[in-house]
């Protein structure tokens, strides 16, 4: 059997990488100065995708000790 590095985890880091990259983005926009309020939304949505996906590697984690602790 052969073990991989599971998908999940790869698509969360892509999106903990896109997150943090649009926070930048946003939070130089804020920091020079913008007053729009798609800035406020764009970084909520951002903080929620990066808990979002830190949660799914979390649980990706859990499951996978799980299924050690089983096999164990």
């Amino acid at each position: 059997m052969e073990i991989t590095a599971p998908n999940a985890i790869n698509t969360a880091i892509e999106g903990l990488k896109k997150a943090q990259t649009k926070i930048e983005d946003t939070a130089q926009n804020i920091a020079a100065g913008s007053l729009e309020p798609e800035d406020v939304v764009s970084l909520s949505l951002a903080a929620n995708s990066f808990k979002a996906n830190a949660a799914v590697i979390r649980t990706e984690n859990e499951n996978t000790q799980a299924l050690l602790d089983i096999t164990a």
